[in-house]
């Protein structure tokens, strides 16, 4: 390609306010020009040199989809040939693409802009949810990994798009995640308390949660079918990332299920709630919960802490990073590094009294 075919443009302008913005600018031959804004010099002109590089190359995606579809569009074929294999993931994220559909479904995606994503993460945040509650930077974050992902799926598959724009959009500073756990004694006096509760499934739900570190929504859909007494493990079909995981039968667990009167059928549920045609597992102890809670003398705890007292015992005894994610059923390592100090402990502990068997206890060294 001749120097002439491609003519890099760079403009800097001053807001009224005083931002600074640069609009570059690729020329290409017998074609439209491609245009872009930025925050920074330094962006402007790696995108530039990527253009240039795409074009080069023979790469370059026209845009001619980006004009023709919008950003309704992209969602719309994005559920139907994706979110929809996986039901509990689309019951997640349907709020958000909603949302989106709503603010800009009617924009080609040509004009999905960095720019404008900074735009919509200022409307999250200073918008109301529907209960009337300002969103976290986290709730925001989000919105965005939701859509992201239909746009990665509209570059990589589908070549609707030139780039991600959501790979140039930083995400926000989220709050440290919540890891309150109970030690052995607090989980003790509440399993005592959930025996004498009224509400026949508050023992077993706790339980399970304390001991297998499964989430509400997986035990409350654990059928019988899904427990191998003979093998000892639990299958789970309803996770959260949409995977089928296998997870380990405690004793303890194993011995409370067969106890419990069996029905005829295997594919009835282990936690049968009032209404099968209408099941809402959370209000199916709630209420249980919190007296239990109560009486226990256990305050600021939620059901979603037994999980993580789960994974912080597994850490403090011994349990390595990956043997973490297998039963957690975290895909990523990032999910389990908050459990990782337990682990340091541990191994604080090991190397300590391997050293006092080797050398002797402090005090009694040579």
């Amino acid at each position: 390609m001749k120097s002439s075919d491609n003519i890099r443009c760079i403009r800097k302008y001053e807001k009224k306010d005083g931002s600074i913005t640069y609009h570059a600018e690729v020329r290409r031959k017998n074609a439209k020009p491609l245009r872009e804004s930025f925050r920074t010099l330094t962006d402007a002109k790696n995108w530039v040199r990527k253009q240039e590089s795409a074009i080069l190359d023979g790469k370059y995606i026209p845009d001619n989809k980006a004009r023709k579809y919008t950003l309704s569009d992209l969602i719309d074929q994005y559920i139907r040939l994706h979110l929809s294999k996986f039901p509990r993931r689309l019951k997640d994220q349907a709020s958000h693409l909603k949302w989106w559909q709503a603010q800009y479904g009617h924009k080609p995606l040509i004009e999905i802009s960095p720019s404008l994503l900074a735009e919509a993460k200022e409307l999250l945040l200073n918008g109301l949810t529907p209960s009337k509650t300002n969103r976290t930077n986290s709730t925001v974050n989000r919105y965005f990994s939701s859509l992201s992902r239909a746009f990665t799926i509209a570059f990589q598959e589908w070549q609707w798009i030139s780039e991600n724009p959501f790979r140039r959009v930083s995400k926000l500073k989220e709050n440290a995640g919540r890891n309150r756990f109970l030690s052995k004694e607090e989980l003790n006096m509440l399993l005592e308390r959930c025996k004498e509760s009224k509400n026949s499934h508050l023992y077993g739900m706790v339980l399970i949660a304390a001991s297998m570190g499964l989430r509400f929504g997986e035990i409350a859909g654990l059928r019988w079918k899904h427990i191998d007494f003979d093998n000892g493990f639990a299958t789970l079909e309803q996770t959260k990332n949409g995977d089928v995981r296998f997870v380990p039968l405690p004793d303890q667990v194993a011995a409370y299920l067969k106890d419990l009167q069996h029905p005829k059928l295997a594919d009835e549920f282990l936690f049968p709630s009032k209404n099968s045609k209408n099941r809402h597992p959370p209000s199916m102890i709630r209420k249980a919960f919190q007296k239990a809670l109560q009486l226990a003398g256990i305050e600021k705890f939620k059901y979603h802490d037994l999980r993580h007292t789960c994974a912080s015992h597994l850490a403090m005894n011994g349990a390595t990073q990956g043997e973490l994610m297998e039963i957690l059923g975290h895909r990523s390592p990032a999910m389990t590094k908050k459990y990782a100090h337990f682990s340091k402990e541990h191994i604080a502990r090991v190397l300590q009294k391997t050293s006092n068997n080797l050398i002797g206890p402090p005090g009694e060294t040579a």
